[in-house]
Order: structure tokens, then C-alpha cells, then sequence
């Protein structure tokens, strides 16, 4: 087999590996997300669709601005430590006998080397500008999540992931409209900023007949995209309404079927630069590395029932049920478009062209249940909850990407009253149960482009006879752990 095609493949994989991850944050869910907006609404767990009384409504209810009574100014940062682990199942090393055996090896155990993340936050300011019914809010938040994580560039998942860095900023607009007390309706029209988005790994490029390296290869190449999507719009409508005093009830839901589309720039470095040489990237004959890439969002409705505890006009303490369901399975493939760029790789001259990876997730529901309690009427307010999210990638299909499995956790929280201002503090605990995988029923195959063994991948003559039947080693059997710490602190103040 020529050298030309081998090497093709080589880098069309690449690009296809590098769609993998590369998303963070929102609120309270799977899939790209995690954590909680504001730290009102993080005291209680998320369990805020049906109160939602500030400027975090624009995510879990655009309606709950109409309860605001006053002009309100509220700026917020959320805090987190994000711990991953994964620590690769024992394989035999094919690619490196010893005296014709295949040793064992095992690995150490791999961890997120950028836990702390010390920025996430939201600023806006809402008034009813005058009129009894109406509200309005404008608000720039980075949505809650994890928007950065690394693992060594030699550790047992580096064909999986060695880091990716997501920069979000969601610029919203809501108006909302009450009908005294009885119910009330809003929207939040949304501008999604993606000023950085990166994502690196490594592949196996080597390019022998009945070959592999489940381990490592001199031939391995680190690869990485760096891209921006400076608009992408989307919107949230909800609504609330109270049957009787003590009952609320909330429901939202963004409804456009959006997605981000990143202009990125394709890097290749080899590992071992004196074994694969340089990559040079070009269009029509000038360099070139600009590619595309596209990221469905999931549409998410959210259902929220609230019991008010009340004497006279004051309310004493509450409680609120949530769940939310997000279409986590409109992410069936991540589509890479390179635009007719070609790779010059060892001499030869080699088309990228349009590549779509599937990645198999799911359908998610969460629910949340939280509340406020009224310690010192207008001066001291204390709160807790707890929630549950179900796994959005099925366990073969495991990463270290994203946190992909169940998680659930606890909050607490706490607000004082000081006149016109109120600070609020917020500590959530969320964790991923631990889980393994077995490299039996894994998945994720190591990407061997240059490999000259092609599906069914049962011909011995091409294909190494221990994995046959698959087209590569699979790369993520192993062990799965992930748990993070995050305190918001607030401030509202009220005019």
C-alpha cells in the first residue's frame, strides 16, 4: 500500500478524534454542563423553576423576573475544584514483545492537573421601568460548568483526551409580564459568545501491516483545534402560575434546536518529531490550518412545583420539586469541515476533506429538590437540596472528555440582608459514582489511521491477530471516577 493514503487517513482521523470534546458549562445538567447558576438558586440544588425570583431566571425560568418588586443589581462567581480520575485497565503490550510474550502493563492512575477553576461569573440588572406588571433584565454570565481539564501527555487516557479549554459567555435579554399573582409568562433571547475553544490528544500513526501498539508508538502524533463561534442564538420561554397561594408552579424550556460552529485551527506536532518529520497544512498551494467544527445543542424543558409555607403575606419556608430533560441524543455525531485543505506529510500531498464522528449519547432527566427557610424574617435566610442527573454516554462508550456518567450530590446555602443588599453563599458537592469498564466491552478504539487493517478487521494478514474483530485496541477499559467542590458567592442589591 502506498505511503500517500496511509497518511490521508492519518490525518483525516486526527481531525475526527479532536470533534470529541470540546464544550463546558450552562446549568444543572449532563453532556457538555455541570453545576448550578447563581447562589441562591445553587443553595437549593437548582430547584428554582417555579421561584425564580432573580436575574438567574433567564436560565431556569424567564417568568420568575416579573416577581422582582424593585430595580436589582446582582453580580455572582461561582468557585469549583473538578477532580477526574481514570485509570486504564491492565493490557498486553503486542506491540513490544519480550522473547515472543506480550507483557502486561499497567498504569498509573491519570488526573485532572487543572482542578481549580476560579472564575464563572454573572452580572446583570433587571427593573420594571416604571410599570406595575412588567419586568426587563439584561445579564452576561459564563454558564456553570468546568471549562477546563488536563491529563499527562504520557497517561493511560492520552488516546482519549490530554486537555481541552472551553471559554463560554451567554449574553441574555428577558422580558417578563405577571398578572398579579396568579401567573406570569417571559422570554430571554440569547447570544452564545465561544471566544476559546480547545481540545488536544494523541493518535497512533504508524502504518504496519498486523501491527499494534495498545500502549505507546514512536509514531504517535499530539493533535490539537483551537477555535471561536462568536454568535450563536438561541431562547427560553417559561411561565408560572399560582393555583392557590401556597402552590407554584413553573415550566421552561429553550426551544431552538441550535448548535456551535466553531472556525478553528488544526495543529499536528509529532511526539517524536525526528521519527514522523514535519506536518505543513495548505489551501490551494498557500498554508493554511482553518477547519469547522460543529456541536449540536440540546433543546431542555423544565418542570418545577413549589410549597409555600406562609403567615399572612410573609413567607415562612419553602420547598420545591424540579426535573429537567434534556435532548442529549440530538448529539449523534460531532461534523468536522476542513474547506479543501491538504496535509504535506513526508512528501506527499494528501486531502482532508468532511468528517463526522458518532458519539452515541443520550436522552437525560435530572430532578432537584431544594428550599429556603426564613430563619430571621427579612434579615437571615437558610437553604439546602440535593438532585440526581442520569448518565448521558453509555458506559462503552466512556470518556474522559466529559463526565458522562450519573452524578448527584448535595447543596447548602445562606443569604443576609443588609438594607438594600443581600450577600448569598452557596457550597454544592457533586460526584460520579466510580465505575469501570472492561476492555473486553469498551468501545473507544485507539484511532491507528495509517493501519492497513479495514472493516470487518478479521484478515490476519492485515490485521493484528489479538484484535481481530475490532479495529483497533479499545482505549478507555478502566476504572472512572470524578467528584468536584464549588462555592458561589452573590450580591443583589436592591433600588
Amino acid at each position: 500500500m502506498s505511503r500517500a493514503p496511509r497518511l490521508s487517513r492519518a490525518v483525516s482521523s486526527t481531525l475526527l478524534l479532536l470533534l470529541g470534546a470540546s464544550l463546558a458549562p450552562r446549568a444543572h445538567a449532563a453532556g457538555y454542563y455541570s453545576g448550578t447558576q447563581g447562589a441562591r438558586a445553587a443553595g437549593r440544588a437548582g430547584a428554582f423553576t417555579a421561584k425564580a425570583d432573580d436575574l438567574t431566571a433567564v436560565v431556569f425560568n424567564p417568568a420568575g423576573l416579573a416577581h422582582i418588586d424593585q430595580s436589582l443589581l446582582q453580580v455572582s462567581n461561582r468557585f469549583s475544584y473538578n477532580s477526574a480520575e481514570f485509570t486504564r485497565a491492565p493490557t498486553l503490550d503486542w506491540g513490544n514483545l519480550e522473547a515472543g510474550v506480550a507483557p502486561r502493563v499497567e498504569f498509573a492512575t491519570a488526573r485532572n492537573q487543572q482542578p481549580f477553576q476560579l472564575l464563572d461569573p454573572l452580572l446583570g440588572v433587571a427593573s420594571k421601568l416604571g410599570l406595575r406588571d412588567w419586568a426587563f433584565g439584561v445579564v452576561a454570565f459564563a454558564p456553570a460548568g468546568v471549562s477546563r481539564a488536563a491529563f499527562p501527555l504520557d497517561g493511560g487516557q492520552r488516546y482519549m483526551m490530554v486537555s481541552r479549554e472551553a471559554i463560554i459567555l451567554n449574553y441574555s435579554a428577558t422580558a417578563a409580564y405577571k398578572y398579579r399573582d396568579t401567573f406570569g409568562v417571559g422570554a430571554s433571547v440569547q447570544w452564545i459568545h465561544v471566544p476559546r475553544l480547545r481540545y488536544s490528544l494523541v493518535i497512533d500513526a504508524t502504518q504496519f501491516r498486523a501491527r499494534a501498539n495498545p500502549v505507546s508508538s514512536e509514531l504517535d502524533m499530539h493533535a490539537t483545534t483551537t477555535g471561536s463561534d462568536p454568535f450563536t442564538f438561541n431562547a427560553v420561554l417559561g411561565a408560572w402560575c399560582r393555583p392557590v397561594p401556597s402552590l407554584e408552579l413553573g415550566i421552561s424550556g429553550q426551544v431552538i434546536p441550535s448548535q456551535i460552529e466553531t472556525k478553528s485551527a488544526l495543529a499536528i506536532d509529532p511526539v517524536r518529531p525526528e521519527v514522523v518529520g514535519e506536518v505543513q497544512l495548505r489551501r490551494d498551494g498557500a498554508p493554511a490550518n482553518d477547519v469547522r467544527v460543529t456541536l449540536p445543542l440540546p433543546l431542555t424543558a423544565r418542570v418545577g412545583a413549589r410549597y409555600r409555607q406562609l403567615r399572612g403575606q410573609r413567607e415562612l419556608f419553602d420547598v420545591e420539586l424540579d426535573v429537567a430533560y434534556e435532548t442529549w441524543s440530538r448529539v449523534k455525531r460531532f461534523s468536522l469541515d476542513s474547506h479543501g485543505i491538504q496535509a504535506s506529510l513526508l512528501g506527499q500531498v494528501l486531502d482532508v476533506g468532511a468528517i463526522e464522528v458518532e458519539k452515541h449519547w443520550r436522552d437525560t432527566v435530572s430532578a432537584s429538590l431544594g428550599g429556603d427557610v426564613n430563619v430571621i424574617p427579612y434579615r437571615c435566610t437558610l437553604r439546602a437540596g440535593l438532585f440526581y442527573e442520569s448518565a448521558v454516554a453509555p458506559r462503552a462508550y466512556s470518556n474522559v472528555d466529559f463526565v458522562g456518567g450519573q452524578q448527584l450530590g448535595g447543596t447548602l446555602g445562606a443569604s443576609l440582608q443588609l438594607a438594600k443588599v443581600e450577600l448569598a453563599m452557596a457550597y454544592e458537592y457533586r460526584v460520579q459514582p466510580s465505575f469501570s469498564v472492561s476492555e473486553k466491552r469498551a468501545k473507544v478504539f485507539q484511532e491507528v489511521p495509517g493501519s492497513p487493517c479495514r472493516a470487518p478487521f478479521t484478515d490476519p494478514q492485515t490485521c493484528e491477530e489479538h484484535y481481530l474483530g475490532q479495529p483497533a485496541p479499545a482505549v478507555n477499559g478502566g476504572k472512572y471516577a470524578a467528584y468536584s467542590h464549588a462555592a458561589s458567592v452573590e450580591g443583589l442589591y436592591r433600588f
